[in-house]
């Protein structure tokens, strides 16, 4: 069948066979019936898209092989002593008590910057979120004003469409109880010529 020439015969305004309980239990049972049968969706097998970031390439696989993410390590934020008296425990350690200050240091400054800034970031983050708020409402609100002119424009056709295939149907009707009057006329005559033959 050509999918650009689709002939649908449904007409929900007119039919009302659909408004019997046991066919709409029938219908549901056979959608239910079908989806127990469908999969649920994978995702791919292969990760072509990461080829070039191995980090994203081996979450993808870690995501897709439904293992868990790995706990967040700590440990390095821990201001410890060395372990050693070695040259190098101590170095190490302080590099990591260094390490501990600048971060502490950067966090400051961004609490700063927050402080001073921050207000007015989240004034201007909440205004541009209310306009696109704004906008989204606005396009819903005309596609549900389309939705409501096209099953408006739907009910219409299918009326008068429920109209014109009565007034065919009762045509239908009438051309072939005329038919069967004719027939049966017909038969009459017959045996009446018959009977004036065998005279």
């Amino acid at each position: 069948m050509d999918s650009q020439h689709v002939t649908l015969d449904s007409l929900p305004y007119i039919d009302k066979e659909y408004d019997d309980p046991a066919a709409r239990e029938h219908v549901l049972g056979l959608i239910q019936e079908e989806m127990a049968q469908m999969s649920p969706p994978l995702m791919p097998k292969s990760a072509h898209i990461f080829k070039s970031n191995d980090t994203l390439r081996k979450e993808y696989e870690r995501v897709r092989s439904g293992h868990s993410l790995p706990p967040f390590d700590t440990t390095r934020y821990n201001i410890s002593a060395p372990t050693s008296d070695t040259a190098s425990a101590w170095e190490a350690a302080s590099n990591n008590a260094a390490s501990q200050l600048e971060h502490q240091t950067t966090r400051i400054d961004n609490l700063e910057l927050l402080q001073n800034f921050g207000a007015q970031a989240w004034k201007l983050s909440n205004h541009q979120k209310e306009q696109l708020l704004s906008s989204i409402e606005n396009r819903t609100q005309k596609l549900r004003e389309e939705g409501v002119h096209v099953n408006k424009a739907r009910k219409y056709e299918q009326t008068e469409a429920g109209v014109r295939l009565s007034e065919l149907e009762e045509r239908w009707s009438d051309g072939v109880r005329r038919c069967v009057e004719i027939q049966v006329a017909c038969g009459r005559l017959q045996q009446e010529i018959n009977v004036e033959t065998s005279k």
